[in-house]
């Protein structure tokens, strides 16, 4: 049985800090509705290999495609959060915050669904969000909050 001085310890350890994150696009939707990246993906990338690959999936519809952001990855790593295609538009995704904890870094990203009935454009989307944050060798792991966003009024 553990003591009361170990419980108060294990506790301590789970407390949480925010961490710093700089989306790639400001504003209060996705970094963009339209991504050369057809499956879901939550994942973290640390190197300007694989930041170079994933960039040129996710601008794979566009020509020219824009140019890759410059990230320092001794100071910073790039979270990606992506849908994977929808069948319509009124669908999103947002990295909405971090926070970093003994077992690592959480971060939480917001993943909203059209209403029932509501009208969206009848063309596929690809929504996808990207962000900035320090670099860290500390294990990654996502929770998400799924909204369904109410129609707007006529």
């Amino acid at each position: 049985m553990a003591s009361r001085s170990t419980r108060a310890v294990a506790q301590h350890d789970l407390r949480s800090a925010p961490v710093s994150i700089a989306r790639l696009r400001e504003g209060p939707t996705a970094f963009s509705s339209y991504a050369g990246i057809r499956d879901p993906i939550r994942t973290v990338i640390r190197d300007s290999t694989a930041w170079r690959r994933i960039w040129e999936r996710i601008n794979r519809p566009f020509m020219p495609a824009p140019s890759l952001p410059v990230i320092d990855f001794d100071r910073e790593m790039i979270v990606v959060a992506s849908l994977g295609t929808r069948p319509s538009g009124g669908y999103d995704v947002v990295i909405d915050g971090a926070e970093q904890d003994s077992t690592g870094i959480q971060i939480s990203i917001r993943v909203a669904t059209p209403a029932a009935g509501c009208p969206v454009s009848a063309v596929t989307t690809q929504p996808i969000d990207l962000a900035r944050i320090a670099a860290s060798d500390q294990p990654v792991r996502f929770r998400e909050q799924n909204v369904v966003v109410a129609c707007a009024p006529p």
